[in-house]
């Protein structure tokens, strides 16, 4: 009987096994690069993210600078005068981007600073501009900030009109509509402090843009190339409008001299496709890792903490814990003073204080740009009370940042699980609260006293 041929019959063992690597490799590789991409999307993500909450913190910034003037009118009950306001309106354009403050009792401009070049907006009523008149209901309707534009600039680049409806109130309580104060700023010379040269320094193109009143794309910054292989898009909260910042790569997504590097390795010999595995491994349990922990500081971030507290609600049995919420004060005073280097270097002194206070009792995360939690098994109560002002207390003695001693407080919220809330959501909520209710009381006491 004749025997069937076998495959090693018909092709070389040696072919056989360089087909069946060469699959292997292929498959490998295909993972490869898209964990590689997956990877990069989510570091541009984070990269994003970062940018896009330094953004929206300057404009809150630059917005809220006519806070100062909004108290000085109400405390001189609706009046100030032009000497005044012009004092007031140059310490506040200090820095680039601004290109003008106004003074606007029932809409109408009285003063504006500079003067030069806008004498033509003086006596101008903003309710009876009908391009000005839907935002300025706005901010009347909803007694926020809003914003108007950007419009093009026939010199180039945007304008952008902040406005900030006050109110009086007279002895019985009641409140009137005093004005606004307004503020109008250059893009983008007024997003210089975000340091996009930085973003395209670590290989990145940007595009930061907006819709205009138009329904036109208007591009407010970007690199010199806009990026336009799938770019990762996250929204910078502005007040009543919606911007994206988008980021890609400059050299695209997938990484061509590692998938070329291990395409190679593996047809030079296939016991390195165990290597490479073992690489991969590695690879991902770095990426969680990065995943999970905040950059700046080292400590744990926002997703590992909110897990982590997810285990604990769902433990097999009922331990209760208390979960702090710390908020810095005095941080965007060092910040803006200092700029952004600094005031990273304040974050990671404060981070390693708080980190020594927790010691192995709890689990420590920052959460926002100064703001950290904080998780503790089995107290409650006094127990909670006692170790949050331990943490108000490592803060007590300044932080020295080149040579110079910054005072730097925290504002922490207490929340008790279960009596609080039985999940993440509840008690983080119920300890942003307690640290709101402090800060407000603290800023009371300050007022009263």
């Amino acid at each position: 009987m004749k025997r069937g041929k076998r495959i090693g019959d018909l092709i070389p063992l040696p072919v056989v096994a360089f087909i069946l690597g060469a699959l292997v490799v292929g498959a490998v590789t295909a993972y490869v690069a898209g964990d590689d991409v997956r990877a990069e999307r989510n570091e541009a993500l984070r990269t994003d993210q970062v940018y896009s909450s330094r953004i929206t913190s300057l404009l809150d910034g630059l917005f809220h600078k006519t806070d100062i003037m909004e108290a000085m009118i109400i405390a001189g009950n609706g009046e100030l005068s032009e000497k005044t306001f012009v004092d007031l309106a140059r310490s506040l354009s200090d820095g680039a981007g601004i290109r003008a403050i106004q003074y606007l009792p029932d809409g109408v401009v009285r003063y504006v600073y500079p003067l030069e070049g806008n004498e033509p907006t003086v006596g101008s009523d903003i309710f009876e501009n009908p391009e000005r008149r839907e935002d300025a209901l706005l901010a009347l309707e909803t007694r926020q900030i809003t914003l108007s534009g950007p419009y093009v600039l026939n010199q180039g680049g945007f304008g952008l009109v902040a406005r900030n409806p006050i109110f009086l109130t007279d002895g019985d309580g009641r409140e009137t509509f005093w004005g606004f104060t307004v503020i109008v700023l250059d893009l983008p010379a007024a997003l210089d402090p975000v340091m996009f040269s930085d973003l395209e320094d670590k290989g990145y193109r940007f595009e930061l843009y907006t819709e205009g009143e138009g329904g036109e794309h208007l591009t407010i910054a970007s690199s010199d190339t806009l990026p336009e292989d799938d770019p990762v898009s996250y929204t910078v909260s502005v007040p009543n409008h919606d911007w994206t910042l988008g980021i890609a790569p400059e050299s695209g997504w997938v990484n061509g001299g590692k998938v070329l590097a291990t395409v190679a390795a593996g047809l030079v010999i296939s016991a390195l496709l165990a290597v490479v595995i073992g690489q991969m491994q590695v690879k991902r349990r770095f990426l969680h890792d990065l995943a999970n922990t905040d950059e700046l500081t080292g400590l744990h971030n926002r997703r590992w903490f909110a897990e982590e507290i997810g285990r604990w609600c769902d433990g097999p049995r009922e331990v209760p814990f208390s979960l702090f919420y710390l908020d810095l004060d005095g941080f965007k005073a060092v910040n803006d003073t200092l700029g952004h280097k600094l005031g990273d270097e304040l974050l990671v002194q404060v981070a390693d204080r708080f980190r020594t206070v927790c010691g192995d009792a709890g689990v420590l995360a920052r959460v926002g740009g100064d703001e950290f939690v904080v998780a503790v098994s089995g107290i409650s109560g006094d127990s909670a009370q006692e170790f949050a002002d331990r943490l108000q207390q490592a803060l007590e003695e300044p932080v020295v940042l080149e040579g110079r001693a910054w005072t730097i407080g925290v504002s922490v919220g207490v929340a008790a699980y279960p009596d609080d809330g039985c999940d993440y959501d509840s008690l983080i909520r119920a300890a942003d609260d307690s640290m709101y209710a402090e800060k407000r009381a603290a800023k009371g006491s300050s007022q009263a006293g």
